[in-house]
């Protein structure tokens, strides 16, 4: 065990329980405004199409219990000292990722199916809905990577498209690596 009281790996770059690992969350989200304008004096719709692309590192733990991954980390929001403890879990062909802190939620992504959750915030509470079309993890021996593409609603309104790549490893990772 480290100084950090991290337990590292018998084998160099090989995930195992209690490893310390990097985490990186990479992800495109395609949302739409509805805004009104004027056409030649008549009331149309704009619909606008607004992209957020989003890379965040973070540094936690890697543990399997009763045959679930587990990866534990801590988000810090927007240059404060506000945290959420975050937890990524890997059942099977299912990914559930859970916060508790400023922010809480619990998101679960399952392939071909539509899952409903409150995302709670300083600012409020929103019903959510995940919808998720395409989910794929890879494994290598010191990597698991994690692809996701899913749709969100919010108060049952589509808010927008996203694709999201999460990669644990025990290398540490750099952003737009």
């Amino acid at each position: 065990m480290n100084c950090l009281g991290y337990k590292q790996s018998v084998e160099e770059g090989r995930l195992n329980n209690k490893d310390k690992v990097f985490i990186k969350i990479k992800g495109l989200y395609t949302g739409t405004m509805d805004e009104e304008a004027s056409c030649d004096g008549e009331e149309v719709e704009v619909i606008e199409s607004q992209d957020d692309e989003v890379e965040v590192i973070n540094v936690g733990t890697y543990s399997v219990v009763n045959g679930k991954e587990y990866i534990r980390y801590e988000e810090v929001y927007d240059d404060s000292q506000e945290r959420s403890s975050s937890i990524i879990k890997i059942d099977g062909d299912s990914v559930e990722v859970t916060k508790k802190g400023v922010v809480s939620t619990k998101m679960r992504f399952t392939m071909g199916s539509k899952n409903m959750t409150y995302y709670q915030t300083p600012y409020g509470n929103m019903s959510l809905g995940i919808i998720t079309k395409s989910l794929e993890i890879e494994r290598t021996e010191d990597t698991i990577s994690i692809y996701l593409v899913y749709g969100m609603e919010v108060n049952c309104e589509h808010l927008s498209d996203c694709d999201m790549q999460i990669t644990i490893t025990t290398r540490e990772l750099r952003i737009d690596e």
